[in-house]
C-alpha cells in the first residue's frame, strides 16, 4: 500500500484565511474558463467571498489537505445554509495541480458528505461554473448530477 504524502486537518473559521493562496488559483482557473462571466471573477475578492460564506451558513466544514513540508495543497469549504438547515452546499475544493490524482479530493469529498450526513442534510448540492463542465462526471461518482441549468443576463 502507498503511503499517503499527505494528511488532512479541518481548520476553524477563523484560520479560513489560510487557504487564500489556493482560492486566488480556482478564481483564476474559473476566469480562464469562463466564457462570459469573466469580469465576476476578475472582480471577486478574498474578503468578499469569505464574507459570503460566513453570511449564508449556520454551520462550515473546512479541511486542508496538507503535505508533508506543512504547505496546504488542497482544501474543502462546506456549509449548511442558515435559512433552511436542511441543505448544505459544496461551496469550494480545489487541489494543486501537482497533488491531483491523489485521491484528495475524493477524501475531502467524501468528508464533507459524511459531515452532512451526520448533521441530517438531506439536500447536498454544489455548483459547476460554466466552462468547468468537465468536472461533471468527476462528481457523478459522489451522485451529484446536473438539476437545473441557470442562465444569467450579462
Amino acid at each position: 500500500m502507498t503511503q499517503k504524502n499527505y494528511y488532512i486537518r479541518q481548520i476553524s473559521d477563523k484560520e479560513i484565511d489560510l487557504i487564500e493562496p489556493l482560492w486566488i488559483k480556482l478564481k483564476k482557473l474559473h476566469f480562464n474558463l469562463s466564457p462570459h462571466f469573466k469580469q465576476r471573477f476578475q472582480s471577486m475578492t478574498w474578503e468578499m467571498r469569505k464574507n459570503k460564506l460566513f453570511d449564508k451558513s449556520q454551520d462550515m466544514l473546512i479541511e486542508c489537505a496538507i503535505d508533508l513540508k506543512n504547505y496546504i495543497i488542497g482544501y474543502c469549504i462546506s456549509t449548511i445554509d442558515k435559512i433552511d438547515t436542511s441543505v448544505g452546499e459544496i461551496d469550494s475544493i480545489f487541489v494543486e495541480e501537482k497533488y491531483r490524482k491523489q485521491n484528495i479530493g475524493r477524501e475531502l469529498m467524501n468528508n464533507a458528505l459524511k459531515w452532512f450526513d451526520s448533521k441530517d442534510v438531506l439536500n447536498q448540492k454544489l455548483l459547476v461554473g460554466a466552462g468547468n463542465e468537465n468536472v461533471i462526471e468527476y462528481y457523478n461518482q459522489f451522485d451529484f448530477y446536473p438539476l437545473h441549468i441557470v442562465l444569467q443576463r450579462k
